[in-house]
């Protein structure tokens, strides 16, 4: 692991349990993790300071990604069986997310790109 990334393990780790506790308190249907990694993107773009060991641990922690879907892979070889059972409504499930969340995502960005022109546009005219 390289050196000088403790101080973004504990940022990743601060974040992860701040989400967790988030997701106890209001009882959230979101994943607490999910809940840190918002609260972290907030703070990130609150904050004006980079921090190179946040840096640091994010690209070791995409570098090694891959292997955190191994235990996913090997659970879903032991269900099989039920995979068997319910591949109708997966394949539907597929089929139908996939193209529906690449639509609403493309036109989200569309929106976000017209919204942010428009206000780069009224910066550069006032």
């Amino acid at each position: 692991m390289p050196s000088g990334i403790l101080p973004g393990i504990v940022t990743l780790l601060f974040f992860t349990v701040a989400g967790e506790i988030v997701n106890d308190l209001f009882d959230l249907p979101v994943p607490g993790s999910v809940i840190g990694l918002i609260l972290l993107v907030v703070y990130l773009q609150v904050s004006a300071n980079e921090s190179e060991g946040l840096d640091k641990v994010s690209q070791f922690c995409i570098r090694y990604l891959a292997v955190l879907f191994i235990p996913g892979c090997v659970g879903i070889f032991f269900l099989s069986d039920l995979l068997l059972q319910q591949w109708l409504p997966i394949t539907l499930a597929m089929l139908v997310a996939t193209p529906v969340s690449l639509v609403l995502t493309a036109l989200l960005m569309q929106w976000l790109l017209k919204r942010f022109e428009k206000a780069s546009e009224g910066e550069h005219h006032g």
